[in-house]
């Protein structure tokens, strides 16, 4: 699944590396929560001033909001949109007393577009985000951590988990939280109604399918059904009952983002595309890194009864 075993731990090392290298110090958290801002603003000299050039270096970055106030897109729209709580297609909300808010959603542009070409999944991908301006937020996950923002890269996970279990069963969406019952209401649904039929009705209603990021979703025909509401009701219905299905999380590491709050992809596969091998790299395995790191960074005097315990206050270097 993409970066394997020592490869990606060599990976995730050379990025940490030229994240260190910066000028600029301070977690991830405290770099986010210090310098975005939940406007529509430019953010290119934030972005240079921050040395964020270092690690994100996707040519497809917008900086500067494009579009009609209040629908703006660049390289922040994903978490603007979330926070701001005007998250398109929301599947799942948690709200955590300590942790903050985080939504889970269909993703804008066109799901599932790496996948491939006829692939037979696109309707499976979610992403999920945090979404408010408090607590642990981070850029990317392929980042460099603390053990609290591994924490909460581990807890999103499973958030992901949790929402395709909900959307395998057509949990009602008056479990899927408070944003998610809100937007259902606007559009006419119940509180028992299934939110798997809730996604096919947010879908029919999107305006400017055509416009940016717009809308597309294909089927295992390479067919754009997003205008087709019972094409769609048919392919979300088939993908999430198939019990051969398996979720797979993944991100994108900061070389192939356009967005820089950190989202987890998540899809239903049997397995992992080869075309998706090169930029999808498996949440599971980057977890499995960050974790050894602690534990082989952890002073002898953290130690109990032989349990290594990692240092909170301690940056990782992976």
């Amino acid at each position: 699944m993409g970066l394997g075993g020592s490869k990606m731990g060599d990976e995730m090392g050379d990025t940490a590396a030229k994240w260190n290298s910066r000028d600029v110090k301070g977690t991830q958290s405290e770099l986010f929560l210090g310098n975005v801002s939940p406007e529509e603003v430019a953010f290119e000299q934030v972005f240079k001033d921050n040395q964020l050039d270092y690690v994100f270096t996707n040519d497809k970055l917008v900086f500067d909001p494009v579009g009609p106030p209040g629908k703006k897109y660049n390289l922040l729209h994903l978490w603007r949109d979330a926070v701001n709580k005007k998250t398109a297609l929301p599947v799942y909300e948690v709200t955590d007393a300590v942790r903050g808010r985080y939504i889970v959603m269909m993703p804008l542009g066109e799901p599932g577009v790496h996948l491939g070409e006829n692939h037979p999944s696109k309707g499976s991908h979610l992403m999920v985000v945090k979404a408010s301006h408090d607590g642990i937020i981070t850029f990317n996950d392929f980042l460099p951590t603390t053990v609290e923002e591994t924490n909460d890269f581990e807890f999103r996970m499973g958030l992901m988990d949790t929402a395709f279990e909900f959307l395998k069963r057509n949990e009602s969406i008056e479990r899927c939280g408070t944003t998610v019952l809100t937007k259902a209401t606007e559009l006419g649904m119940a509180p028992d109604d299934g939110i798997r039929d809730f996604l096919v009705t947010m879908i029919d209603h999107l305006p400017d399918k055509g416009g940016r990021p717009g809308f597309i979703l294909r089927d295992e025909t390479n067919e754009d059904i997003a205008e087709n509401s019972t094409r769609v009701a048919q392919m979300l219905e088939r993908v999430f009952t198939d019990a051969s299905l398996k979720p797979f999380k993944a991100i994108q590491p900061p070389t192939e983002n356009s967005q820089i709050i950190a989202h987890i992809h998540g899809f239903l596969l049997e397995e992992m595309p080869e075309c998706m091998k090169e930029t999808y790299l498996s949440c599971d395995e980057i977890l499995e890194v960050k974790r050894s790191f602690e534990t082989s960074t952890a002073a002898p005097d953290d130690e109990d009864d032989g349990a290594a315990l990692t240092r909170t206050a301690t940056v990782a270097r992976t």
